[in-house]
């Protein structure tokens, strides 16, 4: 553990001004998810006093320019993740921990925001999305209406139609939002807060090359326990056991999908010829088959993992390199 540091008034200053950052998320939303990098590098690289500073900045601008409420709803999204990449970067915990804790935060943050006002109002959980996508489909048809032209007409209305079906399934679009939201940034806050820390010269412990990062050691036995519990849900036919469902294999998933690519991307590295134009027609490859590419990210993930491919690659190079 590294010793408390004692922030200078200068850190102190460049906190508070990190901390009136938060405002521009009154303005875009992607700025509260962000944050966590940012108040987790303060964490890392000047300390917890430095990062409560940073917090309660927020905290206040938030209060000023958009109330209390508003001003919760941000702290749950942002808070509890700076405070976990910045504890486990300051006090040297693996990166997977900071990226699986940084992650269940955000997803916690997010459905209060995107929950919480509907279950307040006495409604549903995910009626505040049924109705936000109901909005969308009114628009659209009123756009229609003042539309002459039949073929643009139709079009419309087709757009109208699928987006009040899509109403039916608010729940699981709820969910996979979340999901996918909050693992994202949950990782790439951690990578970012480790770049940031690196920039300013912060002793951290090194982090694996990205075609080298591996799942952990429970996470099978983790996620089939996830599975499980979903699908008793859904057998029971329990309230909202569908997006139940369809959270539990996006944390599964997502992961094996990310494995996928670590795998690819360190085949393209050790076989031999042009590396760097196997991984760009690779990656170019996800972006253009997507979203069927995801398919066999996951198949690939599931194979990296079930054959230890890279790690017994790397035990069998490092055998060659010392013989002993």
């Amino acid at each position: 553990m590294k010793p408390q540091l004692k922030p200078s008034g200068k850190q102190i200053l460049l906190c508070a001004l990190f901390g009136l950052v938060a405002v521009l998320g009154i303005y875009l939303d992607a700025v509260f998810p962000l944050l966590p990098a940012v108040f987790g590098f303060v964490w890392a690289a000047w300390g917890g006093i430095c990062c409560a500073v940073s917090i309660a900045t927020a905290a206040a601008v938030l209060f000023a320019c958009a109330g209390a409420t508003q001003t919760l709803y941000a702290l749950a999204l942002f808070a509890p993740a700076s405070l976990c990449i910045g504890y486990c970067l300051r006090h040297e915990k693996p990166y997977r921990t900071a990226a699986v804790g940084a992650a269940a935060a955000l997803a916690a943050g997010y459905y209060c925001s995107l929950c919480l006002p509907s279950i307040l109002a006495g409604d549903g959980p995910f009626a505040g999305m049924e109705a936000t996508i109901l909005a969308f489909a009114d628009a659209f048809a009123e756009m229609g209406g003042q539309l002459s032209q039949a073929a643009t007409g139709d079009t419309v209305n087709t757009a109208v139609e699928m987006l009040r079906t899509m109403s039916l399934l608010a729940p699981e679009i709820t969910c996979a939002a979340i999901a996918c939201l909050s693992m994202g940034f949950g990782l790439f806050d951690v990578v970012l807060a480790r770049r940031l820390a690196y920039a300013a010269k912060v002793q951290l412990k090194p982090m694996a090359p990205f075609p080298l990062w591996q799942l952990s050691k429970h996470y099978t036995v983790l996620s089939l326990l996830l599975l499980g519990t979903a699908l008793v849900t859904l057998l029971l036919q329990l309230s909202n056991a569908g997006a139940v469902f369809v959270f539990a294999e996006c944390v599964v998933f997502l992961p094996l999908m990310l494995m996928g690519v670590c795998f690819m991307d360190f085949l393209t590295r050790v076989l031999r010829g042009n590396g760097a134009l196997r991984r760009v027609l690779f990656y170019a490859c996800i972006v253009l088959l997507f979203p069927y590419s995801t398919i066999f990210l996951v198949i690939l993930g599931l194979v990296d993992r079930i054959s230890k491919f890279r790690r017994r690659f790397r035990a069998r190079k490092r055998e060659d390199e010392d013989p002993r």
